[in-house]
């Protein structure tokens, strides 16, 4: 390949720059899985050890039996449960148990709105205002918003702050997912995607959840978390030259690949890098102007794209429905809840 024909990837190569987008991945990745998961531990339903007038139920029963037991007692005769936990959640505070913790898992399926809501919204904010600016917003949001859970005085103030936190949360997976592919060498993407991964943060998740003990201390904590993240971005990463040059801002572009993915400032390799930049860029136009608009209907518009797009779908939606199934009940899995979520990390 010649100087001249040579593609804007070809520029982007393993060096100092793809070190900071490594570690503000990993920064970022962090506090998305302490808000996906933060409610295996802050919903984990607690056991009902006993209740006034010296009644007490044997440890060896399954929660079904106590709870059995509670409700042949009365609600009115346990007016003061006293409750077994490993973690003192939203559920030991506000006394959700037996029958009524389903309460909290619906307030999770709420949440998870939210999530879903921001992954759509923030895909077009950032493609609309820049990746960087995007990722600092999410940011921020979510670290107000983990103050805001952790003041909440009752399950509603909970749900719609922790709601705001998953909306937020969404954005950042959307943002920086696409920030990664857009920075990073073509063949380095699929190991460092599973080197930085969610998997391995979920043993740092169940540290944080250990050493605080409670929901409002560990949302504090996840404000914390995300503040490192919100700082390198800001003072060590640059907008993406991709979407500068998707916008027309070719200079600026440049010089942010010149400085980034090469020092040298010879006049020959200037000249080739120019080249390389407006060739990205009437290649989008080009593009741009051939695009065709489509639509979620377009999923189904043969037979054979029906049938791949009803698959897929049913197989994404099988591994969640398990996998935060199982998630978001750890807590009636024997052993330590901590332990369990560790291995869970190993294991994904």
């Amino acid at each position: 390949m010649t100087e001249g024909l040579k593609r804007l990837d070809d520029y982007v190569v393993m060096g100092r720059y793809v070190v900071y987008i490594c570690i503000l991945a990993e920064l970022m990745i962090l506090p998305q899985v302490s808000s996906m998961f933060y409610m295996m531990y802050a919903g984990a339903s607690p056991s009902l050890a006993s209740c006034e007038r010296n009644v007490v139920f044997d440890s060896s029963l399954e929660e079904k039996e106590v709870c059995t037991l509670y409700e042949e007692l009365g609600p009115g005769n346990c007016t003061s449960p006293s409750l077994r936990y490993q973690f003192r959640s939203v559920n030991v505070e506000w006394n959700y148990f037996c029958g009524s913790a389903k309460t909290i898992k619906n307030s999770i399926s709420m949440q998870m709105i939210g999530v879903l809501i921001g992954s759509a919204m923030f895909g077009q904010i950032s493609d609309s205002f820049g990746r960087r600016k995007s990722m600092l917003v999410t940011m921020a949001g979510m670290a107000i918003g983990w103050i805001l859970v952790a003041k909440s005085y009752d399950l509603t103030l909970f749900t719609v702050s922790r709601t705001a936190v998953g909306f937020f949360t969404g954005g950042s997976i959307s943002v920086l997912n696409v920030f990664i592919m857009e920075n990073i060498p073509k063949k380095h993407r699929m190991w460092i995607n599973m080197a930085i991964t969610w998997s391995p943060n979920m043993l740092p998740l169940a540290a944080m959840a250990w050493a605080t003990g409670d929901w409002r201390s560990l949302a504090l904590l996840n404000a914390i978390v995300c503040v490192p993240g919100l700082l390198f971005c800001f003072l060590c990463i640059h907008e993406s030259p991709r979407w500068l040059i998707h916008c027309g801002k070719i200079a600026e572009a440049q010089e942010i690949m010149r400085r980034e993915f090469g020092s040298s400032k010879e006049e020959s390799v200037n000249e080739t890098l120019h080249k390389a930049v407006r060739n990205e860029y009437e290649l989008m136009l080009r593009a741009d102007s051939q695009k065709r608009r489509y639509s979620f209907c377009h999923l189904f518009y043969s037979p054979k794209l029906a049938i791949t797009t009803v698959v897929l779908a049913f197989s994404y939606f099988s591994t969640s429905i398990v996998n935060y199934g199982i998630l978001f009940n750890m807590e009636k899995l024997s052993g330590s809840i901590y332990l369990n979520s560790v291995y869970t990390g190993l294991m994904r």
